[in-house]
């Protein structure tokens, strides 16, 4: 056998032919790696960031309502310390009323129910300091609308116009907000006659001025 048919026979240079580069052995060759797509990170990233997002607008949601419930329990008991406070001044007031009832039912006697009262109305008024209400009492001033609520007008003789003739009601602020206006008549002045006799004396005033010049 010659030497070039040897070589086919054995592979080249020595090397058996099965083992020779590209030789068919039966085994795939490895498939080439295939580029990632633009577009399809892109939407992989988005679709992460939108679950981010949600998730945060959950939380936020989640913390603002926790924050209105934790706000209304405050904002109640607030109210009922308020209620509280302004109460407590006249549960005193209540006890003495009671006393009082009790010692006039014992002694039936109009001097000890009288006593009563007096002490009632000293607890009023000092349950009414105790949370800031002032008393508002009009008899003999002007007419303020703010502060004052005409029930009448009537004439007279002696108070002005526009001055309180009577007061019926008194008025009551907290601070500088009326809480209750003072009920209240205000003067119109004279009377018709007055008015009339007033326009002639002032006529014959002028009259004789005038004759004496």
């Amino acid at each position: 056998m010659s030497e070039e048919k040897k070589k086919d026979k054995d592979g080249v240079a020595g090397i058996p032919a099965a083992d020779a580069p590209g030789a068919d052995d039966g085994t795939p060759a490895p498939a080439a790696e295939m580029p990632e797509d633009p577009g399809a990170v892109r939407i992989a990233a988005l679709e992460k960031e939108l679950a981010e997002q949600r998730d945060k607008l959950l939380r936020s949601l989640a913390d603002m309502d926790n924050f209105r419930k934790r706000t209304y329990k405050e904002l109640q008991n607030a109210r009922d310390m308020a209620r509280i406070d302004a109460i407590l001044p006249f549960l005193k007031v209540y006890d003495h009323f009671q006393l009082a009832v009790k010692a006039a039912d014992e002694k039936h006697s109009f001097e000890v129910l009288h006593q009563g009262m007096d002490m009632i109305l000293s607890e009023f008024s000092r349950a009414l300091d105790e949370i800031g209400v002032e008393r508002i009492d009009a008899l003999g001033k002007s007419f303020d609308p703010a502060l004052h609520e005409a029930a009448e007008q009537r004439s007279s003789d002696e108070v002005p116009e526009g001055q309180i003739l009577e007061q019926w009601r008194c008025g009551y602020k907290m601070g500088e907000k009326v809480i209750q206006p003072v009920l209240v008549v205000v003067s119109s002045g004279p009377g018709e006659e007055k008015r009339a006799e007033k326009t002639d004396g002032e006529s014959s005033a002028e009259e004789i001025g005038g004759d004496g010049k």
